[in-house]
């Protein structure tokens, strides 16, 4: 069953996506190595760091790289793993300087926040094998995002508060940041497209008073509900796909319905409906204040990041992605030096 990811699935996978994006590569220089791609007021940035990352990304989205684009899109990702390489070296230079440091302790709260996100130590472990990260890479990288936080909470401050004009131009230019859908709570019963016998046979059932949830667990082809009796919990009708969407929006609570989709013969029972509600400015202001405040710090973290680039010596030894480096941080000012 086709639908978004739901927000606790959304925050885990970035952290994954971080780690993927920034592993660890530095050391300090010595004689001239063919395996250093890039060095950073002396400090040399492994090629091999990042043929390993690229190497993950292949395995774990293979299609990606074996498109008519797929030199083109290994090198974007090249550049932007170098970049973010660079950019962390910066960091931790400026940590030193400013005497901020993340102890273990910190990094093991991290990781018992993302242990209960997933919902325990056993499903984060399996999340991160699939993605061909082990404990050591993830806690190098929580440790680099901690740290990369601390120093922008030393040198970047959000300045002044909004003023009441800013805070309400952002409401009416966002207003569906602060507005939740209208949604359905429904639940399936999901057989195969050449099972529509089988389907028409299972829906009199429930038009008969059969159990939803026991014929659910009985015929459902659906992994992801059928052991909960089909229940799809609360979401919008364009978290579904199409067919579904139309079916849920013109039920009424209570009805029962048969729906083909790309996915096969859908037995649909609506069990509820939520009006879509809006924040008014009043009541979103503190969210609003509290974005805005979030989005000043960032850019003047970006500001100060820009300063130690212009000061630092950086050398790239693969022209192409110092090219591509350079085309992406021209617009920000920040050009390699």
């Amino acid at each position: 069953m086709s639908r978004h990811s739901r927000p606790t699935a959304i925050v885990v996978a970035a952290v994954l996506l971080l780690v993927a994006f920034a592993a660890a590569g530095c050391s300090k220089s010595g004689p001239g190595s063919a395996d250093v791609i890039a060095r950073v007021n002396g400090v040399d940035i492994s090629k091999a760091t990042i043929d390993k990352q690229i190497a993950q990304m292949k395995v774990q989205s293979p299609k990606t790289f074996e498109s008519t684009q797929g030199v083109q899109i290994e090198q974007q990702y090249r550049a932007q793993l170098l970049d973010n390489l660079i950019r962390q070296e910066l960091v931790n230079e400026a940590a030193k300087s400013l005497g901020v440091a993340v102890t273990s302790k910190q990094v093991d709260d991290y990781v018992a926040g993302l242990e209960q996100q997933y919902g325990s130590k056993d499903a984060l472990e399996t999340a991160m094998k699939t993605a061909g990260i082990d404990s050591a890479t993830l806690r190098e990288q929580i440790t680099n995002s901690l740290l990369t936080d601390a120093v922008s909470s030393k040198v970047a401050s959000g300045g002044a508060a909004p003023t009441a004009a800013q805070v309400k131009a952002y409401y009416d230019a966002n207003k569906s940041q602060f507005g939740t859908p209208a949604q359905v709570h429904a639940e399936h019963i999901l057989l195969a497209t050449k099972d529509k016998a089988l389907a028409q046979t299972v829906l009199a059932k429930v038009k008969a008073g059969g159990n939803f949830a026991a014929l659910a667990k009985q015929y459902s082809t659906d992994p992801g509900t059928k052991d909960n009796g089909g229940d799809l919990g609360w979401a919008a009708p364009t978290a579904y796909v199409t067919e579904f969407a139309d079916a849920v929006d013109t039920m009424k609570v209570g009805d029962v319905k048969l729906v083909q989709s790309q996915f096969g013969w859908h037995i649909v029972k609506l069990l509820g409906r939520r009006a879509a509600t809006q924040q008014t400015l009043q009541q979103a202001t503190a969210a609003v204040t509290q974005t805005l405040q979030q989005n000043a710090r960032a850019d003047a973290f970006a500001q100060y990041l820009a300063g130690l680039r212009k000061k630092a010596t950086i050398e790239i030894f693969d022209k192409k992605l110092e090219t591509l480096i350079n085309a992406v941080s021209a617009s920000s000012g920040t050009k390699t030096p």
